[in-house]
C-alpha cells in the first residue's frame, strides 16, 4: 500500500511540474512574446515567483541572463538574497549582474515614498543594462495575482479605464511571462520540484497598499471565487479589446472636429458641443500633451476667452469658437515680468493677476480665495513676478524659519501638472515676498500701522 501511494504522489508531482511547464512554453508561443534568438535578461530578487521563472527559463532551453538589486532596506535579509541569487545563478551558469544602491540615501534626497524611490532604481539600472548589452527584452516574475491587486489598486487611484488593463503582458520591451499562472500555482510547482527560494518579510505585514489588499481582499475573494485571478485577467482582455474598438472610433471623430496648423492644434468648440461626455472624450485625445482630466474638466466649464491650462510641454488656450494646443517655446512661455506699480487682468502664462494697493486695512477681506495681501510699505518696487525655482525659499506667515517652496507645494498637495504654474512675487535683493497664491513672507504681514497694502488676486489657476 505504501509503494501505491508513493506511485501516485510521484505521478501527482509529475503531472505539476509538466503542466506548468507546457503552460509556460505554450504562453509565449501563443502570445509570441520571444524566441531562443532574442537576448533575454531577468529580473531575479530570489523570491518565488522570480525563481519560478529562472527554473521555467532554464527548463525550456532558453539562453538569458539575470539581474538582482540589493536595496540594503532589510539588513542581513538582504545581503541574503543577494548571496542566494548567486549561488543558484553559478549553479546553473546563468550571468549575473549585482547592484546595491544606499535607497534611504536616495529616498531622502529626492523626497519620493521609498516603493518609488526603489522602483525607479531598479527600473533605471535594467535600461542601463539593456543598452549596454544589447538586450532585446527585460522578464519579470509578475503573475496574475499581482494583475488582479493592479487592477484593484488602480480602481482605488480612479485610474479610468486603463486602471482595467492591469499589468501588460509586452510593454516597452518588459515582458511578462508568468501572467498564464496564479501566485498558488507558482508555490505549488515549486514545492513538486523541491525548489528553493527567499521569503521577504515585508511581505508579511499589511504596511504597503498592496499587501493589504492581498491579505484582506484577494485572498478571501480565491475563498469565494476559486479562479479569480483568470477571470479578473480575461475580463482585462476583453477591455482592451472593447478599447482598441472605441479608439478606432475616437480617432475618426477626432479628426472630423480637429485640425493642424502653423499654431498648433485647434478643435472646433461647436463640434465637440454636439459630442457626448465631453470631457472624456478631450480628454482621451489630449492626455498625450500631458493634461490631466481635472484641466479639460476646468476648461470646458469656462466659457471665458484667454483663460489658459498649462501642462509640462503645451499651453491649452480657450478663443471665441475654438480651443488651440500649443507646444511651449520660448516665445509662449513667460520667463518674468517686472511689476511697477497696479495692473489689472495681467496675463501670465495661463493665469490672470489683478494686482492693486488698498489703504484701508480695515476694509480687508482675508477669506476672498486666491487673494493675498502684503504690506506695501516694506516693498521696494518694481517687483518681479516668476516661475519659482529649485533653491527657492521664503519665510512663511505664522513661521520664524525658511521654507522651501519645494516643500510647501508638496505639504499643500498641489498636484505635479499646477506645480510648476506658481507663481512668486520677488523683490529687488531676489527674496521671495510672496508664493502665489498661498503663502505670503512673515516680515512682509500686515501691521495695524500698516497704511499701505498690496493686494494680489490671482486666477485661472
Amino acid at each position: 500500500m505504501l509503494v501505491q501511494y508513493s506511485v501516485l504522489f510521484g505521478i501527482i508531482i509529475f503531472v505539476k511540474k509538466n503542466a506548468m511547464l507546457q503552460g509556460f512554453e505554450n504562453f509565449i508561443q501563443t502570445q509570441q512574446l520571444f524566441t531562443p534568438q532574442n537576448r533575454l535578461l531577468l529580473a531575479l530578487s530570489g523570491g518565488a515567483d522570480s525563481v519560478c521563472l529562472f527554473h521555467l527559463l532554464f527548463k525550456s532551453g532558453y539562453s538569458f541572463s539575470a539581474a538582482h538589486c540589493n536595496f540594503g532596506l532589510r539588513g542581513a535579509e538582504s545581503d541574503g538574497d543577494e548571496a542566494f541569487v548567486t549561488a543558484l545563478c553559478n549553479k546553473h551558469q546563468v550571468p549575473l549582474y549585482n547592484i546595491q544602491f544606499d535607497t534611504l540615501a536616495v529616498q531622502l534626497q529626492q523626497k519620493k515614498g521609498i516603493q518609488e524611490t526603489a522602483r525607479t532604481l531598479r527600473y533605471n539600472w535594467f535600461r542601463e543594462l539593456m543598452k549596454e548589452h544589447n538586450f532585446d527584452f527585460l522578464l519579470t516574475a509578475h503573475h496574475r495575482g499581482d494583475h488582479l491587486e493592479t487592477i484593484l489598486i488602480n480602481l482605488l487611484r480612479s485610474s479610468g479605464i486603463k486602471g482595467l488593463h492591469g499589468i501588460p503582458v509586452n510593454e516597452n520591451n518588459i515582458i511578462r511571462p508568468l501572467l498564464f499562472t496564479g501566485r498558488d500555482e507558482i508555490r505549488q510547482y515549486l514545492k513538486a520540484a523541491q525548489l528553493t527560494f527567499r521569503e521577504d518579510s515585508s511581505n508579511e505585514g499589511d504596511d504597503y497598499l498592496r499587501n493589504a489588499l492581498r491579505h484582506k481582499v484577494t485572498e478571501p475573494l480565491k475563498m469565494i471565487q476559486s479562479d479569480a485571478e483568470q477571470r479578473f485577467f480575461e475580463s482585462s482582455q476583453k477591455v482592451r479589446d472593447y478599447e482598441d474598438i472605441a479608439n478606432e472610433l475616437l480617432q475618426k471623430q477626432w479628426k472630423e472636429l480637429s485640425r493642424e496648423s502653423s499654431e498648433g492644434t485647434t478643435v472646433d468648440l461647436l463640434k465637440l458641443a454636439e459630442i457626448q461626455h465631453q470631457t472624456a472624450f478631450l480628454y482621451y485625445n489630449l492626455q498625450g500633451y500631458g493634461f490631466t482630466f481635472s484641466q479639460i474638466e476646468d476648461m470646458l466649464k469656462s466659457s471665458q476667452t484667454g483663460k489658459r491650462v498649462i501642462s509640462e510641454s503645451h499651453i491649452l488656450l480657450r478663443e471665441r469658437d475654438r480651443l488651440l494646443i500649443m507646444p511651449i517655446n520660448d516665445n509662449v512661455i513667460q520667463n518674468a515680468i517686472t511689476i511697477s506699480g497696479p495692473v489689472s487682468n495681467l496675463l501670465f502664462n495661463g493665469q490672470s493677476l489683478d494686482i492693486k494697493f488698498e489703504n484701508n486695512p480695515s476694509a480687508i477681506d482675508y477669506k476672498l480665495e486666491g487673494v493675498l495681501y502684503l504690506n506695501a510699505n516694506q516693498l521696494d518696487f518694481p517687483l518681479t513676478l516668476r516661475h519659482w525655482q529649485e533653491g527657492d525659499k521664503i519665510k512663511p506667515l505664522g513661521m520664524q524659519g525658511y521654507k522651501k517652496i519645494s516643500d510647501i507645494l508638496t505639504d499643500k498637495k498641489v498636484d505635479n501638472s499646477r506645480r510648476k504654474q506658481c507663481p512668486v512675487l520677488v523683490n529687488q535683493s531676489g527674496e521671495v515676498v510672496a508664493l502665489l497664491p498661498y503663502t505670503i513672507h512673515e516680515d512682509y504681514k500686515l501691521h495695524p500701522e500698516t497704511t499701505k497694502i498690496l493686494s494680489i488676486h490671482l486666477k485661472f489657476i
